[in-house]
């Protein structure tokens, strides 16, 4: 499936190009996610599990963002142009308003972890992410975080 993407991880690719991504990716039979919600006083903690072999896309976090690579390999764009190779254990921050791509190479667990006392996940995806739809602007806005 990578190698059938490859303009995605030459590069930084531009909004534009990630939104097609998606469009493709809706075409595709759909992964199975396993997603886990955390909580503890003050905290929330958005566990994904990410099949070996799938692409996906993650959302605009309207706030800087602490990312737990759990278990796994996975490749993700940064937000300087170069796709970064990751394996756990491995914890960095994403800055507000980056849009990752990633590829994961081995089953992989990744957290989000938020400052929050909301515990509706809907209030909390309100208060922490950015609506993608209608499409935003052709910004490039994609990053992995300092590590």
């Amino acid at each position: 499936m990578a190698d059938s993407l490859p303009d995605v991880f030459r590069g930084a690719p531009t909004y534009a190009q990630i939104r097609e991504l998606e469009r493709a990716i809706a075409q595709l039979p759909q992964a199975e996610f396993k997603e886990t919600h955390h909580f503890a006083e003050g905290i929330y903690g958005r566990e994904l599990f990410i099949p070996a072999g799938t692409v996906l896309t993650g959302k605009i976090h309207r706030h800087s963002t602490l990312n737990l690579l759990m278990q796994g390999r996975i490749k993700v764009t940064s937000e300087d142009g170069m796709v970064r190779e990751l394996e756990a254990p491995a914890i960095f921050t994403s800055p507000p308003g980056c849009k990752k791509v990633g590829y994961a190479l081995t089953d992989t667990i990744w957290v989000n972890v938020h400052a929050t006392r909301l515990t509706d996940i809907a209030a909390i995806e309100s208060k922490f992410i950015v609506p993608e739809a209608p499409a935003l602007t052709d910004e490039e806005t994609l990053c992995l975080g300092q590590q």
